[in-house]
Order: C-alpha cells, then sequence, then structure tokens
C-alpha cells in the first residue's frame, strides 16, 4: 500500500493525513458514540457488546488479511475503488458481530459479556500481532483461517473464562485489569509496534512471540498486581482503563497510522526506547485533551472507564477499519504495519 509510485487518495501523505484521520474519527467518535447514546444504551449494551466488535476485527485484519476484499490477502488492488473493500468489508464484519452477540446473548447474561469478551480480545491480538497467526499465517486459505482462527479464539476464550474466571478462582475485575496489562505490554514489545520486537527480533516464530509474551507478562504483572494492586500507586480502573488502554491505544496508532514521526531515522532499538517515552508524553496529552469532553454533559460511565471505552471501543477501532478496509480514504493511502522496518532510518 505505502509503495505505489502514483499518488492515490486527496491531500497530504504520512503524519499530517494520520492527524486528520485522527481529529476526523475522535470528533465524529465521541458525538455518535459518547454524546448522543444514553447512558444506560452506552454502559449495557455497546460497552459489552463491543467486545466482540474488537474480536471479529481482530480476526478479519490480523488472522485473515483483510480477505476477501481489502489487502494484503484480499482482492482490493491499486485503481480499484476503495469503497468496494470499504463497504463490503464493514458490511461482513458487522454481520458477525451481530450474529455473535445474538449467539452468545442466548447462552450468558450480558455481565458475562466483559469478562469474556476480554478474554477473546486479548488471545485475539497476542496470536494476531505476537504470533503472526501462526501456524496459520501462509500455510492455509485465509477463509480458512478465519473460520479456524474463530473457533480457536472463542473457544479457548471460553474455557480461560468458565474454567477461571466463572468458577470464582480468579475475581473477574482482576481478570481484565491483568489482561488489559498484558495486552498494553505486548504490543510495546510485538514485532510491528514501539520495539519492533527488539530484543527478540532474530527468534523466529513462534519463538520470538512467545518470549514478547513471557516478557509482556512479566510488566504487565509488575504493574497491575505489584504497583497497582499491592502498593497502591494509583487506583485499579485509572490503572488499567487510562494508563493501561493508553499504551495500547498508542503504541498501535504511533507505530502504525503515524509510523514512528520523529524517530524512524533511527534504527532499533533506540528507535524504540525513543518511541516508547514519546509515547508516555503523547498518552499524558491526549487523556488531558479527552477528560472534560468525555463527561459532557453528563458522565454516563466513571471517568476512568469513559477513557477506555473512547480508546479502545471508539477511536482505536475505527482507525483500523478505516486503514485496513477502507484505506484511509478518501485521504492518502497508509503505510503498511511495521514502516520503516527495524532495521533500516529513513
Amino acid at each position: 500500500m505505502g509503495g505505489e509510485t502514483t499518488k492515490i487518495g486527496v491531500g497530504p501523505s504520512g503524519a499530517v493525513a494520520a492527524l486528520i484521520q485522527l481529529i476526523a474519527i475522535a470528533v465524529g467518535g465521541w458525538f455518535f458514540f459518547v454524546f448522543l447514546p444514553p447512558a444506560q444504551i452506552l454502559g449495557g449494551v455497546m460497552l459489552p457488546a463491543s467486545l466482540f466488535m474488537l474480536v471479529w476485527l481482530g480476526i478479519l485484519v490480523l488472522i485473515g488479511g483483510g480477505w476477501p476484499l481489502a489487502p494484503p490477502l484480499g482482492r482490493w488492488k491499486p485503481g480499484v475503488n476503495r469503497a468496494l473493500p470499504g463497504f463490503g468489508m464493514t458490511a461482513i464484519w458487522w454481520v458477525l458481530i451481530l450474529a455473535t452477540v445474538v449467539l452468545f446473548g442466548n447462552i450468558m447474561s450480558w455481565q458475562e459479556f466483559l469478562p469474556y469478551g476480554v478474554t477473546g480480545f486479548w488471545l485475539t491480538l497476542l496470536w494476531g500481532v505476537n504470533l503472526g497467526a501462526w501456524p496459520l499465517a501462509g500455510k492455509v486459505k485465509p477463509g480458512v483461517a478465519i473460520i479456524v482462527g474463530a473457533l480457536v479464539i472463542y473457544g479457548i476464550a471460553w474455557l480461560l473464562y468458565a474454567g477461571l474466571v466463572k468458577t470464582g478462582v480468579v475475581d473477574p475485575n482482576y481478570w481484565i485489569g491483568f489482561l488489559v496489562w498484558h495486552i498494553a505490554w505486548f504490543f510495546v514489545f510485538s514485532p510491528v509496534f514501539i520495539t519492533q520486537g527488539s530484543p527478540f527480533r532474530r527468534l523466529k516464530q513462534p519463538g520470538m512471540g512467545f518470549a514478547q509474551l513471557i516478557l509482556a507478562f512479566i510488566t504487565a504483572f509488575i504493574s497491575w498486581d505489584l504497583l497497582t494492586i499491592r502498593l497502591g500507586l494509583t487506583t485499579p480502573t485509572f490503572s488499567f482503563a487510562v494508563v493501561a488502554s493508553g499504551i495500547v491505544m498508542w503504541s498501535l496508532v504511533y507505530s502504525w497510522m503515524f509510523s514512528f514521526v520523529g524517530v524512524s531515522k533511527y534504527r532499533q532499538p533506540k528507535r524504540g526506547v525513543l518511541a516508547f517515552a514519546i509515547m508516555l508524553l503523547i498518552i499524558a496529552v491526549w487523556t488531558a485533551v479527552i477528560w472534560m469532553p468525555l463527561q459532557y454533559p453528563a458522565p454516563k460511565l466513571p471517568a476512568d472507564l469513559m477513557v477506555i471505552y473512547f480508546n479502545l471501543v471508539v477511536v482505536t477501532p475505527a482507525l483500523i477499519a478505516h486503514n485496513a478496509f477502507w484505506l484511509r480514504a478518501p485521504l492518502t493511502l497508509p503505510a503498511p504495519p511495521g514502516t520503516p522496518p527495524p532495521d533500516q532510518g529513513i
């Protein structure tokens, strides 16, 4: 997508296009999904059901490679109207979401959607991002990968949820907080975001992915269990809903949509260290900017939970879908994830 010599789309490219995209999605997302919905709908329906939205987005983009209509494995090619993969993949995505919500609405309560859905979200990302959809990637047809991926993710998520959370072995609030922190850290160490796999880039999959996940498990335990729960350096909801969700969102947005702007000339691991510092600064500024608008005209969820809702349910999936399905139309094409490569500076 990023290598075309003929310009596709209108307006600037690179970080400026990403900034226009971010502002438009943030403002539109706030109006349609924060300001307009009644509190009961937002907290009681949209938030729990959104986890299935996130899981299916991850399966279609990360496991299925955009098949059947979007790149890299779908039918779209330069010269084809970007509305084709945009409308088509969005329709497929939402049909799958609605079917899943109806199905699970008949076998579990809405209160169970959150811990179960977070488990599925966590599995989707660790498999699709850090493990690179191993061993399905490049081995089976993308349609088969989507079916197998969905069965594995929803099945294992149910086994973990039923065996650990539903039985009372692990408190659901602890479980949710830890998984969000684990996602945050394995995004930082992932092959395409922040550190771009450093210091494990020389390992092949699945070794690289498992090494990143183990390191992320340790740092997540420190961040959640030690610093938050035991030492009480911050409240649990602020810890996972504001700090961790900010790391999840901005690891992806800064690395993919903004292509490491400001530090792309450096190679890894220096790029990763600088990117991590910049990301923390961005999170602080971003949180300060969105804090009050998320409470206007009246709070619909506790302030901390509104942040994770806006970060991970509204803005981030819209950005991913706009890049992966709509190819950032009508703006210029986005660069692929992982650009620039870790061993190349631009």
